[in-house]
């Protein structure tokens, strides 16, 4: 019984990883972005971050965030839409320039694109909504039942969410194969979306506000 529970939290926390990795929004494409311009190492570096930046986000998901006000989201919404303008802008920068991947290696370090990914990952809404209306609710009713539980939740939901957005990864970086015209290509559609999906945060977190 406790074995088929357990299986159960497991299973569900994994097809929620899968829908989470391979739902479009700011942070994929920034790992789309990252593993065109500077190749399948520093793509995995941005797919790693939520392993970082997530446990403070449920933390605060699970804790606190039910009983603040509103204003809160809208005000991340508006702060997180600004950043996403933010590295839009220079990644369009670098695309302007013809920085190639080797290049910009040389100017940004891992640990640079580890944070730059972890701000994305803080100040996008993105995981506070679906922490607090999705699987907020499952880890806590999870966590009642024993600590074993709601780890196997979470086990569940980052082998897929960060295998998933691996797998992303993989395939961009193959796609840079295709040629020079093809990768710049892709990137410039990856800088425009990124740039959409901010302005879509702030226009919606003025929206609430207004």
């Amino acid at each position: 019984m406790i074995e088929s529970q357990l299986l159960a939290l497991l299973v569900q926390g994994a097809a929620l990883g899968l829908t989470a990795a391979s739902s479009p929004g700011t942070f994929q494409t920034y790992l789309i972005t990252q593993t065109l311009g500077r190749g399948w190492r520093n793509g995995a570096v941005v797919a790693l971050a939520p392993l970082l930046s997530d446990p403070p986000i449920i933390l605060l998901v699970l804790f606190l965030l039910n009983n603040l006000p509103p204003l809160l989201t809208q005000g991340i919404s508006l702060i997180g839409g600004g950043f996403a303008i933010y590295l839009a802008w220079g990644l369009l920068k670098n695309w302007r320039s013809g920085m190639t991947a080797n290049d910009a290696s040389a100017t940004q370090g891992s640990g640079s694109v580890l944070g730059r990914a972890m701000m994305m990952n803080f100040l996008s809404p993105g995981p506070y909504t679906f922490w607090t209306l999705v699987c907020g609710p499952i880890l806590l009713a999870a966590l009642e039942q024993g600590p074993a539980y709601g780890l196997a939740f979470l086990v569940g939901f980052y082998t897929l969410f960060i295998g998933g957005m691996l797998v992303l990864v993989l395939l961009f970086h193959q796609a840079r194969r295709l040629g020079s015209r093809v990768v710049r290509g892709l990137t410039l559609a990856s800088i425009v979306i990124l740039t959409g999906f901010g302005c879509l945060l702030i226009w919606q977190g003025l929206a609430a506000l207004l």
